[in-house]
């Protein structure tokens, strides 16, 4: 990738292992891990991970308005084992610096200004560590 080029994805190979280890029975991980083992050095690492965070009442809301038939299927229960694997995982991630986004008070799809100002805050200056990106005002029903 060129020098101060910036890229973007939606996805966090090392994350992979949260979706794994919920929906794999042993003999699946036992192949899996070996997989991830052999993969794992050939993926480039992020200059910054960015964690988008909400409350599954929230989750569920947006699920909703979505309307994607098969997230409509997923329940309580297993939204609420993600979470917390989530939060064990990005509790420990040491790999990249890490912004935590508090999403529950915005909205991307209904808010370009709050899309903006997030990109501003990731785009604007180095995050070092961990950091917390939680904006005051209240998002839009």
């Amino acid at each position: 990738r060129a020098a101060n080029s910036l890229l973007v994805s939606d996805y966090l190979f090392a994350k992979d292992k949260i979706f794994a280890y919920l929906n794999l029975d042993d003999s699946e991980i036992l192949i899996y891990n070996r997989y991830f083992a052999a993969l794992a050095p050939f993926v480039p690492r992020p200059d910054l991970t960015v964690y988008l965070q909400a409350p599954r009442e929230v989750l569920f809301e947006r699920v909703e308005r979505r309307n994607v038939r098969f997230e409509s299927k997923i329940s309580e229960a297993y939204v609420d084992e993600l979470i917390q694997a989530y939060e064990h995982f990005f509790y420990r991630y040491d790999e990249t610096p890490l912004l935590i986004v508090n999403t529950a008070e915005i909205d991307f799809v209904e808010s370009a200004a709050d899309l903006k100002a997030l990109i501003g805050r990731i785009t604007g200056g180095s995050v070092r560590g961990i950091e917390y990106y939680h904006p005051v005002r209240r998002r839009r029903k």
